[in-house]
């Protein structure tokens, strides 16, 4: 079958691939202008991770949800209402007077991506036939995700600096309902019916009271340099909330989670060291972000001092199926972990000093092609032991584990710098903060070496024969 896209197939294939692009784009934007946002709004320090971390967590904990609804609802239907609440929330967002209502927004935004980004994906699969054409729908999808985040910091960078953090917001409602009009005037395939089945509303539900809480406890501030009583508490309930998810989803009719599938030991080892890398690839994004700006970088030079970061990750992507094949995922994640752990350390020597040249751009370089690669061998070893009728239910659960990675572990790291700062014997205050980043750095590296570990006990070769290319596009 030819390769060749049609007319009203490309018009779709752009329609779904920018929806996905303006989504990845806000996060990246948003984080090159934090600096900016707490001081417009008088932010405490550790408050300001609630900023991301409330869009990655509605993000992590909806996905799944996402998917279903697009087969039970429709895939048309339901990236239009994701988009929607997007627009909406974005509207918000550049309207907010204050930290409550900004977090509030970024969380709805999660929400509309989580709806969105499995329908996006869903409707390439449903109007693509299988093959040379599906899988160019797919790279080109998978290179604009990855071009979003790269684009993010160079958009938010010049936006923020030209116009304020409040533009980075607007402009995501034009473009939002610029793809709602084009895709209201798409004609897609009908979709199959999907056989009527529950959502498992109970699981998400605890699911996220139960990170909510965990997260919301890490970041309860110390006293004199205890843990108080309500932040124990707090831990205790969200880890008792978690339990409580952990038992529906054993005795759910339509489990969010499938327990069975985590008898799979590569699916459970990938699980894990993704939600561990994007503890620390959330955390180096952030200090990182915040250590441009003490050295008084403008928001348009940090944006551009990521570039080299998202341009060789996206570029990584696109080798690391020939080495995957080559010698496997198991070795990938292994080196690939190694060098993650190694670059975190080499970070966490950070000062006020440090040339960007020859500090910090080595550095990311090697992490932007370390991550990719990893981030691609997390996705193929969490389905290499998986039937492939299963590989939906598999890839929505290791997206979730790396979503969850990014918000539960960036408050963690956020405690652990806020906490180190805090304690700080230092008379410039510009020396106690780094202390707090280089330290949280430090933790970062050492989520990365168990990262490693578990790479080395992690299954061996696959079970079942998949191609790369079925398991690059989950």
């Amino acid at each position: 079958m030819s390769d060749r896209i049609s007319k009203a197939n490309m018009l779709l294939l752009i329609i779904v691939c920018f929806a996905q692009f303006i989504e990845v784009m806000n996060s990246s934007t948003v984080v090159v202008a934090l600096p900016s946002i707490q001081t417009a709004l008088h932010m405490q320090a550790n408050d300001l991770q609630w900023i991301v971390t409330s869009y990655v967590l509605t993000f992590a904990c909806f996905l799944m949800i996402g998917g279903r609804a697009s087969d039970l609802l429709g895939r048309k239907r339901v990236l239009l209402v994701g988009l929607g609440i997007f627009a909406l929330a974005s509207l918000t967002g550049a309207l907010s007077m204050n930290p409550v209502w900004l977090i509030a927004s970024r969380a709805i935004q999660g929400v509309g991506a989580a709806l969105s980004i499995p329908a996006a994906m869903s409707l390439i699969s449903n109007n693509f036939p299988a093959g040379a054409q599906r899988n160019k729908a797919f790279g080109i999808f998978g290179a604009l995700g990855s071009g979003g985040a790269a684009a993010g910091s160079i958009v938010g960078g010049l936006l923020t600096d030209s116009a304020g953090w409040r533009s980075l917001f607007y402009l995501n409602v034009p473009l939002a309902l610029l793809l709602i009009v084009g895709l209201i005037f798409v004609n897609v395939s009908p979709s199959v019916k999907a056989e009527k089945q529950s959502i498992d509303f109970m699981g998400l539900i605890s699911v996220l009271a139960g990170i909510f809480i965990l997260v919301y406890s890490i970041s309860m501030p110390d006293v004199n340099g205890s843990w108080p009583i309500s932040k124990i508490i707090m831990l205790i309930v969200g880890v008792f909330v978690l339990l409580l998810f952990v038992a529906i989803e054993k005795y759910a009719k339509n489990p969010l989670m499938p327990l069975r599938l985590f008898k799979f030991r590569s699916l459970l080892t990938s699980n894990f060291i993704g939600f561990l890398m994007f503890s620390y690839v959330s955390g180096f994004n952030y200090f990182s972000t915040l250590y441009f700006h003490e050295l008084g970088y403008s928001s348009l030079k940090v944006g551009l001092a990521f570039l080299p970061l998202g341009m060789t990750a996206i570029v990584v992507t696109q080798i690391t199926p020939f080495f995957m094949r080559k010698f496997g995922a198991k070795k990938v994640l292994v080196i690939t972990q190694l060098i993650n752990a190694l670059g975190m350390f080499w970070l966490s020597d950070m000062d006020m000093t440090k040339g960007y040249a020859t500090f910090i751009l080595p550095a990311f370089i090697i992490l932007g092609l370390s991550v990719g690669a990893s981030y691609t061998a997390v996705i193929v070893g969490s389905v290499q032991d998986v039937k492939p009728e299963e590989h939906g239910i598999a890839g929505g659960i290791v997206n979730t584990f790396l979503q969850l990675g990014g918000s539960l572990g960036l408050s963690i790291l956020a405690t652990v710098a806020t906490t180190v700062t805090t304690s700080a014997h230092h008379e410039m205050a510009s020396d106690a903060l780094l202390l707090g980043f280089r330290t949280a750095l430090i933790v970062s590296g050492a989520f990365a070496v168990i990262a490693v570990i578990l790479a080395l006990i992690s299954g061996g070769k696959s079970k079942h024969t998949v191609s790369v290319s079925q398991e690059m596009h989950i």
